[in-house]
C-alpha cells in the first residue's frame, strides 16, 4: 500500500520539530541574557550603595566583565553561526562553545552559567554565587559582596536587605508597605530613615533627601506620582526599584546598557 502524502507529512513533522528546537534555543539565550540584566541591577546597587568593606575597583572590574559578556552574547540582534560558536573576548577567552546549550564565561574565565535557560547556579564575575537554583525562586539571593539580599527571591511579602545589611523592606512585591533608606533616622530615634510608609501608591508621600547650604542632610516630603507609582509586580523587582530611586537622586549607573539587543531602538524619540 502506498501513501502518496507520507513524504509531505514527514517533512512537515521534521520542520515543526526543528522550529520547536530553534524556539527553545532562542528562549534559552533570552533567559540567560535576562539573568545577566538582573545581575547588572544587583551590581549597580552594590556599587552605588556599598558596604564599608567593599572594594570599588573590584566592583568596577566586575562591571567591565559583565559588559563584555553582554556585548558579545546579548546585544547581537540575532546569533549567526560565528557569534554562536566563535565569540571571544579581547584577551582570547571564549565566551561559550555554543551560546545555545553550553556554559557561558566571563573574560576572566569565571563561569557565569553552566547552561543557559536551565535551573542552575548563577555566578558573578568575582566567583560569588548570585543564586544556587536561579530558575526556581524561593532561594537565597546574594549581592556581589556576598551578603544576602533576600532569603526567598521572587517571593511576595519577603524581606530584602541592602548590601551593607540594612533592611530595605519587610514586604517586597506589595504596594502600600514601608521601604527604608540605608541609614539611621535623622531625628536620633531608633531605626532607619523611612522612604515611605505607603511606597508605590499614587498620591501618597515619600521622604526625599535634601541638603542645606552647609551640607547637612534633611528630609522633605514629596508626592508619589508618575513613574514612582508602582504595581505589586514592579515592587517585586527590588534592585530595579532601588535604581529608580538612585536615579531620582541623579546617581549614575550602567544597568540600562544591559537591555537586550533585540529590543526596539527605532521608536520615535518622544
Amino acid at each position: 500500500m502506498r501513501y502518496p502524502h507520507l513524504p509531505r507529512l514527514l517533512l512537515a513533522v521534521l520542520f515543526a520539530a526543528c522550529s520547536t528546537m530553534a524556539t527553545a534555543d532562542t528562549r534559552a539565550v533570552s533567559s540567560a541574557c535576562a539573568s545577566l540584566e538582573f545581575m547588572a541591577k544587583m551590581l549597580a546597587v552594590n556599587t552605588v550603595l556599598p558596604a564599608n568593606y567593599d572594594h570599588p575597583q573590584q566592583l568596577a572590574d566586575m562591571q567591565s566583565g559583565m559588559s563584555a559578556l553582554n556585548r558579545l552574547a546579548c546585544q547581537p540582534v540575532i546569533l549567526t553561526e560565528s557569534t554562536r560558536f566563535s565569540s571571544r573576548y579581547a584577551n582570547g577567552q571564549p565566551v561559550s562553545a555554543d551560546l545555545y546549550s553550553s556554559a557561558w564565561y566571563f573574560p576572566n574565565g569565571q563561569l557565569f552559567v553552566a547552561r543557559p535557560g536551565r535551573d542552575t547556579t548563577i555566578y558573578y564575575p568575582n566567583g560569588q554565587v548570585m543564586a544556587f537554583r536561579w530558575a526556581r525562586g524561593g532561594q537565597t539571593l546574594y549581592w556581589p559582596n556576598g551578603n544576602p539580599a533576600t532569603f526567598s527571591f521572587r517571593t511576595i511579602n519577603e524581606a530584602w536587605y541592602y548590601p551593607d545589611g540594612h533592611i530595605i523592606t519587610y514586604l517586597a512585591g506589595a504596594r502600600d508597605e514601608r521601604w527604608f533608606y540605608p541609614f539611621a533616622r535623622l531625628d536620633g530615634q531608633i531605626g532607619q530613615e523611612l522612604i515611605s510608609s505607603r511606597w508605590g501608591v499614587d498620591g501618597e508621600t515619600f521622604q526625599a533627601i535634601n541638603y542645606t547650604r552647609d551640607g547637612r542632610m534633611f528630609m522633605q516630603l514629596e508626592r508619589i506620582r508618575d513613574k514612582l507609582v508602582l504595581s505589586d509586580t514592579e515592587l517585586l523587582d527590588v534592585p530595579g526599584v532601588l535604581l529608580m530611586l538612585t536615579r531620582f537622586y541623579q546617581a549614575p549607573d550602567a544597568a540600562k546598557q544591559f537591555m537586550p539587543g533585540d529590543s526596539s531602538i527605532t521608536d520615535a524619540p518622544w
